[in-house]
């Protein structure tokens, strides 16, 4: 059989990585009022401590992005599943394509989403900082600017936007193996109590999270888990039936 033309695997990929950018718009906004409501719930602060002199007052109000952060985890989680349901697996039907074309290209939208929830979440710190200033009765906010600590600023950004992405491609994951069989519906839940309580899942979190020589180190240990969540996906998709 002849074609006219012959397409690569990079021209499909990009062909659908663009139409799925604007079909999965949903997702970014849903991220902005994700990221609106944990806001509102970091303006009470994450801490405070307070004293008085003679007949003067004051409290100290410890407030982050910490909150944010925990809100768009979950956004990232739950947007790497939705990418594997059915509905949205059956637009790539539109295209000339294969499964491998089609998780590149997924993958590709979660990273280009990790990078826009990883930037504006850290950003939300500063615009927590402004907000509390206009409407509550805060006199001072004293926080660390972008240009005193570029180097800091870029490192904090880059881990945040490679952590956002690991939980998206474990979301991923985590909804490939729920298409193969239900029952790996509570297989998240059953994993995050696993982690948190038997010293086996705390080694491991510690030796992710804390055992690191180096900022970098965590950093090439964040995006080799990305990997194998994402490899992982693949194997999985091969496994699921066609379109009927």
């Amino acid at each position: 059989m002849m074609f006219l033309s012959n397409s690569t695997l990079g021209e499909v990929v990009w062909t659908q990585l663009k139409f799925k950018m604007n079909a999965y718009l949903g997702a970014v906004v849903s991220l902005i009022f994700v990221q609106i409501i944990g806001l509102i719930v970091s303006m009470n602060g994450n801490s405070s401590t307070g004293s008085g002199v003679d007949n003067t007052s004051f409290t100290i109000i410890t407030i982050s992005s910490d909150v944010v952060f925990a809100f768009v985890g979950i956004w990232a989680v739950f947007v790497g599943k939705l990418f594997t349901t059915k509905a949205y697996r059956y637009d790539d039907f539109s295209f000339v394509a294969t499964r491998l074309s089609s998780n590149l290209a997924n993958f590709s939208v979660l990273c280009l989403m990790s990078i826009f929830a990883g930037v504006t979440t850290f950003l939300s710190n500063y615009i927590l900082r402004v907000v509390l200033l206009l409407v509550s009765d805060v006199d001072y906010v004293k926080s660390v600017s972008i240009f005193e600590d570029p180097i800091g600023t870029i490192v904090n950004l880059s881990i945040m936007i490679i952590l956002i992405l690991t939980i998206s491609a474990g979301g991923y994951l985590w909804g490939m193996l729920v298409q193969i069989h239900k029952a790996f519906t509570y297989l998240l839940i059953l994993l995050i109590i696993t982690l948190l309580v038997t010293k086996t899942g705390q080694t491991i979190l510690q030796y992710v999270f804390i055992e690191n020589e180096s900022i970098v180190f965590l950093i090439v240990k964040l995006i080799a888990l990305s990997l194998v969540f994402f490899l992982l996906a693949i194997l999985c998709s091969n496994r699921l039936e066609v379109r009927r």
